[in-house]
This record gives structure tokens, C-alpha cells and sequence, in this order.
């Protein structure tokens, strides 16, 4: 029997678009979230406050009433949340290693000189 709470699950396409959007702001009502994201693209208002509430149900999201409306906040940092789904993606596209991600990363030319540069300078750092 455990005392901490199981991390929440993967996020989809959608979900971590509307956390993006969430990070951004810091705190968000479904109003806010919605206006962020129909300047990208078209989305329904009901949409958005569906998604906002299962992204609390699912424990990615902090819910509070502020008079009429919900605020959302992040309930994790993006930091944290991204270095999951990275850790979670090298465990299962390359079995745990991430030296082929890099070398995919380095062959599809998708790293420039500059941020290579930069990856060499902070291994080197991390060494000392």
C-alpha cells in the first residue's frame, strides 16, 4: 500500500496542445484556453471545457471555482511532464538507450551546427 499518487497517464495530441496553452498562461478559465486556441485553429467552446475538465479528472490539471467560472493550473511543470513522455519514449521506441533518438536526431539533419554546439557545451559542463 503506497501514500503517493500514481502519475497521471500519456497525454494525446489534443491534451498536450491544451496543456501547452495552460503552461503558458499559468492559470486559465475555459474562456481563455478557448481564445488561445481558435487563433490556430477552429474549436468549440464545449470542446475546450470538456477537455479542460478531463484533463483534471485525469490529475494533469488543478481545478478551483473563482466565481462563476473554473480556473485551471498545471498540477506538474512542463519541465517534468516532458522529460516523462521523453523518458517514456525512449524506453519504448529504443528500448531504454537514447543514443539511436540522437543519431535519428543527427542523420534527419533535425539538430543545426548551433544546436549541436550547445549539446557538446552542456555535456561538458555535466561531466565536471
Amino acid at each position: 500500500f503506497s501514500m503517493t499518487k500514481p502519475r497521471p497517464g500519456p497525454l494525446t495530441e489534443v491534451e498536450l496542445e491544451i496543456m501547452h496553452v495552460v503552461w503558458e498562461l499559468g492559470d486559465a478559465t475555459v474562456k481563455q484556453v478557448h481564445e488561445v486556441l481558435s487563433t490556430r485553429r477552429p474549436v468549440a467552446y464545449t470542446t475546450v471545457m470538456t477537455m479542460l475538465g478531463l484533463l483534471a479528472k485525469k490529475g494533469h490539471l488543478k481545478r478551483e471555482e473563482s466565481g462563476r467560472a473554473f480556473v485551471y493550473r498545471p498540477a506538474h511543470p512542463k519541465g517534468r511532464v516532458v522529460s516523462r513522455m521523453l523518458d517514456d519514449f525512449v524506453e519504448k521506441v529504443f528500448r531504454g538507450s537514447a543514443r539511436p533518438l540522437v543519431l535519428a536526431l543527427l542523420e534527419d539533419r533535425k539538430i543545426s551546427k548551433r544546436e549541436l554546439d550547445e549539446i557538446v557545451r552542456l555535456a561538458r559542463e555535466a561531466e565536471k
